[in-house]
């Protein structure tokens, strides 16, 4: 594999999924048939992932881009043993592309309202996701209704605490003039937020504005994405064993949305119905998952025009590539 390659392979692969797009993964070519993948020591989330596990996530759907991007040029990469780097792939052979190639640079956080026109033609392409034996499918209105306000009542029980505030909103790009408003984080065009309505935003999240808001019980409707969730779809709900390797389910969390990609719908996750102990647990009974399995992630999905769709905001490939 040549420097050359690498960076191409590095480039599609820093485009998968990870928690509020903090590109935790940094990469190493070590030789010509061995790459390196570590965790950038300062991008992490130490308030609302305090165990690390979505990070770990995050990696593991890093990964499962890179092995993708390097399919297209019929290398086939597995992981190998490390105690030293979050994970090391190695070249092991030839192989044909992966299915999901062609839409590895394709994938995109879409956090608008979707087309009401064609919520038919979205829910008969969701159908397919229901054989996967990770996924729980949602797609009647009247649940997907009830899932959209759960989730935003369990978005303001994190939300009250003004330390996960704090972290949240310093990976918010709010404006143009943000220096970082293109490298990563949440900026206003990925939240679907005019500038005046990102400044509010910004404003709303401060202490005290927020504390004061919500005693005059105004800070839930100004914070609620019901009203957006529920012109989904359907809902697709990520689920695995509880004692799944956090890496493994990035790269099937990965997968998974790369999947839906291909069938055309466009998604945004509702991590907090995973994140929030008392949504999750609603969750789980209302899925009927056994007491081993556990909702990681819920993905509101629709068709959307293409054009809507935002692009990406990515660290330069210096700045994740390590010498």
């Amino acid at each position: 594999m040549t420097p050359e390659l690498f960076r191409e392979l590095v480039a599609e692969a820093a485009l998968s999924p990870n928690v509020h797009n903090i590109q935790p993964t940094l990469w190493r070519l070590v030789d010509a048939t061995t790459i390196a993948m570590l965790t950038h020591p300062e991008r992490t989330l130490p308030w609302g992932d305090p165990s690390g596990r979505d990070v770990t996530t995050s990696l593991g759907a890093a990964f499962e881009g890179m092995v993708i991007a390097a399919s297209k040029h019929g290398i086939k990469l597995s992981r190998a043993a490390t105690e030293t780097e979050a994970a090391r792939l190695v070249v092991d052979g030839q192989c044909d592309p992966d299915p999901l190639a062609a839409v590895l640079t394709k994938r995109r956080t879409y956090r608008g309202r979707f087309d009401s026109r064609r919520k038919d033609e979205a829910r008969e392409k969701a159908q397919s996701l229901a054989s996967r034996a990770d996924v729980r499918l949602i797609t009647r209105g009247d649940d997907i209704a009830a899932i959209a306000d759960q989730a935003d009542t369990a978005t303001m029980r994190f939300y009250r605490d003004r330390a996960y505030r704090q972290e949240l909103t310093s990976w918010m790009r709010l404006t143009k003039l943000d220096p970082n408003y293109a490298r990563d984080g949440l900026n206003a065009r990925a939240m679907e937020m005019s500038a005046p309505l990102a400044i509010a935003a910004g404003m709303v999240m401060q202490y005290p504005t927020f504390e004061i808001l919500d005693k005059l019980q105004l800070a839930a409707s100004l914070t609620a994405e019901a009203g957006v969730t529920k012109t989904a779809s359907a809902l697709v709900a990520f689920v695995q064993d509880r004692d799944a390797d956090p890496f493994q389910t990035g790269r099937d969390w990965h997968r998974l949305w790369l999947e839906m990609t291909a069938l055309g719908l466009a998604a945004s996750p509702l991590t907090i119905l995973g994140d929030d102990e008392q949504a999750a647990t609603e969750m789980s009974q209302r899925l009927n998952l056994t007491p081993h399995q556990r909702v990681v992630t819920v993905l509101r999905a629709g068709m959307v025009d293409a054009r809507k769709l935002p692009p990406p905001a990515r660290l330069p490939l210096d700045e994740v590539i390590l010498a």
